[in-house]
C-alpha cells in the first residue's frame, strides 16, 4: 500500500516541508482516490496497490503485490489482458475501456479501466499505469432498470394482447376472485369492468353448477396443470341479464409467491352446438335414408334372386326336355337319320347343354349372392373325388388325346362338401382341358400339408395374360380367347368357384405364364 512519506525520524514536518514534498502529495491523493491506482511491471507483476484497490478487487496490498495481474482475469479472459498489456507496451494508451475483472471471492465485476505507459528519462516504457473504476453497482443498477423496463414492456404487452383477444379471458385468484377480465369477458358477459373486478367467479356460473363449482376450482388449484374444464361434459355460463349460454373453457394455473391464479379462457360456442345439432339431425336423417334404401336393396335383390330361381327353373325343366329328346335322336338306332339332320340333333344337345350350364352357374350365383347356398361339410376321400371328376370329363379329354392324371395320398380324407368340391374340381378341369391344346397334360394333385390339404389343377394349355389375371375372378370375366370369333363360356365358372372355396374357408389363387400353363390351387381343411 502506498503510505505518505515520513519527514524526519522523530519530528513533525514542517508546513514548508510539505510543500517541498510533492510525493507526499501524490501518496495521498492516490490513498484517497475512489479509484483503483495500480502500477504494474512490463511483464504484468502489481508493483503498487492503494486503498481502493483493495476495496475494489477484495486483496490486501500485502497479497496483491507481486502477484500477476492475470490473477485478476475472470474465466476466458486472460487473452484480453494479454492483448491490452502488449498495446501499452508499445507506448499506447487506452481510455475509458469496459470490461470484467475477478474479485478474490470468485464473483464478477465491472470496471473501467485508463492505461498509459511509464517511461524513464529516456522515453523507454519501465511500467504501467492503470486506473480501474468500479462499475459493478452501475452496471446493477443499469440491469435493474432494464429488466423493470422490460417487465413493464411485457406486462403492457400482455395486458394489449389480453384485451384485444378475441376470447374471454378471466385472472382469478385462490378464493375465486375475479382479478383481471378483458373487454371480450365483459361483452360476453354484459357486465361492466368494475363490476367484474372482485367480484366472486361464481357469479358468472348457473346456479345449478354453483354448488360443485368452488370444490372443482379448489382441485384444480391443488392439481396445478393446465387443462380443458368440464371435459367430455356439456358447459354452460350465465350472463348479467341471467340467460345461459354454452361455452369451452380452458384453465391455466399461474403459480405466484402470494398464491396460485387461474388464467380462464372462455369461448362462447352456441353457433357451434347449433350447427352440430343440425349435422346430426342430418345425419340420422341419412343414416335413416341409408337403412331404409339398404333395406330395399335387399328386398330387390331377394326379388331378383327369386325370379332368377323362378325362371332358371322354368328354363331347365323344358331344357331337360330337349336334352332328353336330341339324346334318344342322337342315339338313332334305326338309322333314320341323315348325316345332315345328324348333325342338326348334335348342335341341338351342344347349344341346350351349354344354356344348361349358363342357367345353373347363374342359380349358384344368385343363390350364394342371397345367401342361400349353404355347404354341408362331411368327411370324404379326396381320391374318390379325383376319380368322379375324371370319369365325368373322360370323354372330353380324350376327345383331345390329353395326358390327364391325377395323384393323391389314398388316405387323405378332407372335411368338405362333396357336391361343393366336384362342383370346384370339375369347373377347374373342364376350364384346363378347354385351354389345353391337342396332346398336352394336365394334372390334379393334393398333398397333405399341416391342418389342411392343397389341391392343385395344373395343365400345359395357354396360359394367362399377366393383364388379365386381376381380372380372372371376378363375375362375367372371361378371359381373351376366343372359338371363332366368339367367347367361351359364362364367364361365371371362376368367380362361383372363388365362392365356394372362401365357404370353405379357403382361398383359390392362380399362376399362370402364356404359352406355358396355368396352375389353381386351394386349401380345404383336414379332418
Amino acid at each position: 500500500m502506498l503510505r505518505p512519506p515520513e519527514g524526519r525520524r522523530g519530528t513533525r514536518p514542517t508546513t514548508a516541508e510539505t510543500w517541498s514534498d510533492p510525493g507526499r502529495w501524490l501518496t495521498a491523493i492516490v490513498e484517497s482516490s475512489d479509484s483503483a491506482v495500480i502500477a504494474e511491471s512490463l511483464d504484468g507483476i502489481i508493483m503498487t496497490w492503494n486503498a481502493a484497490a483493495s476495496r475494489i478487487f477484495g486483496y490486501t496490498a500485502d497479497e496483491a503485490i507481486g502477484m500477476p495481474i492475470f490473477r485478476l482475469a475472470y474465466p476466458e479472459e486472460e487473452e484480453s489482458i494479454q492483448i491490452v498489456l502488449d498495446a501499452v507496451r508499445r507506448g499506447e494508451r487506452i481510455d475509458n475501456l469496459q470490461t470484467s475483472r475477478r474479485h478474490k471471492d470468485g464473483h464478477r465485476i465491472f470496471v473501467s479501466l485508463n492505461l498509459f505507459p511509464i517511461k524513464d528519462e529516456a522515453g523507454a516504457v519501465v511500467g504501467i499505469a492503470k486506473v480501474a473504476t468500479d462499475l459493478t453497482n452501475r452496471k446493477n443498477a443499469e440491469e435493474i432498470e432494464a429488466r423493470i423496463r422490460i417487465e413493464l414492456l411485457a406486462e403492457r404487452k400482455y395486458r394489449d394482447l389480453l384485451h384485444h383477444a378475441p376470447d374471454a379471458i378471466l385472472e382469478v385468484d385462490d378464493r375465486g376472485r375475479i382479478l383481471i377480465a378483458n373487454r371480450a369477458a365483459e361483452k360476453l358477459f354484459g357486465y361492466e369492468h368494475d363490476e367484474l373486478f372482485g367480484a366472486s367467479i361464481e357469479m358468472l356460473v348457473p346456479e345449478a353448477n354453483r354448488p360443485d363449482h368452488a370444490n372443482h376450482r379448489a382441485a384444480f388449484v391443488k392439481a396445478g396443470k393446465a387443462r380443458p374444464m368440464g371435459y367430455g361434459r356439456d358447459l354452460n355460463a350465465k350472463r348479467k341479464d341471467g340467460s345461459e349460454f354454452p361455452v369451452e373453457i380452458s384453465l391455466s394455473p399461474i403459480v405466484m409467491e402470494t398464491g396460485v391464479l387461474v388464467v380462464a379462457a372462455i369461448r362462447d360456442v352456441t353457433e357451434r352446438r347449433r350447427s352440430e345439432l343440425q349435422l346430426r339431425l342430418l345425419q340420422e336423417d341419412y343414416l335413416g335414408e341409408l337403412s331404409a334404401r339398404q333395406q330395399e336393396a335387399e328386398r330387390l335383390n331377394r326379388l331378383k334372386s327369386e325370379f332368377l330361381a323362378s325362371v332358371s327353373h322354368e328354363l331347365r325343366t323344358p331344357l331337360h326336355t330337349i336334352i332328353g329328346f336330341a339324346d334318344l335322336l342322337h342315339e338313332d338306332t334305326d338309322h333314320t337319320l341323315t348325316g345332315r339332320q345328324g348333325r342338326f340333333v348334335e348342335n341341338i344337345r351342344r347349344d341346350s347343354e351349354h344354356l344348361l350350364a349358363l342357367i345353373n352357374d347363374v342359380l349358384d350365383l344368385s343363390h350364394i349372392e342371397a345367401g342361400g347356398l349353404a355347404v354341408h361339410p362331411r368327411e370324404l376321400s379326396l381320391s374318390a373325388v379325383f376319380t368322379e371328376v375324371m370319369d365325368a370329363l373322360r370323354t372330353t379329354w380324350e376327345e383331345k388325346a390329353l395326358n390327364v392324371t391325377a395323384s393323391c395320398d389314398p388316405d387323405l380324407q378332407l372335411l368338405a362338401d362333396p357336391t361343393r368340391l366336384r362342383q370346384i374340381l370339375t369347373n377347374l378341369l373342364s376350364n384346363a382341358i378347354k385351354f389345353t391344346g391337342r396332346g398336352g397334360s394336365v394334372q390334379m394333385r393334393g398333398t397333405k400339408e399341416v391342418g389342411f390339404a392343397l389341391i392343385a389343377v395344373e395343365d400345359s394349355g395357354i396360359g394367362i395374360a399377366p393383364e388379365e389375371l386381376s381380372n380372372i375372378f371376378s363375375k362375367f370375366y372371361q378371359v381373351g380367347v376366343t372359338t371363332g370369333g366368339v367367347r367361351e363360356g359364362t364367364g361365371l365358372g371362376l368367380a362361383i368357384c372363388k365362392e365356394l372355396v372362401e365357404m370353405h374357408a379357403g382361398t383359390l389363387s392362380v399362376a399362370s405364364q402364356p404359352g406355358v400353363g396355368s396352375t389353381f390351387s386351394f386349401a380345404i381343411p383336414l379332418l
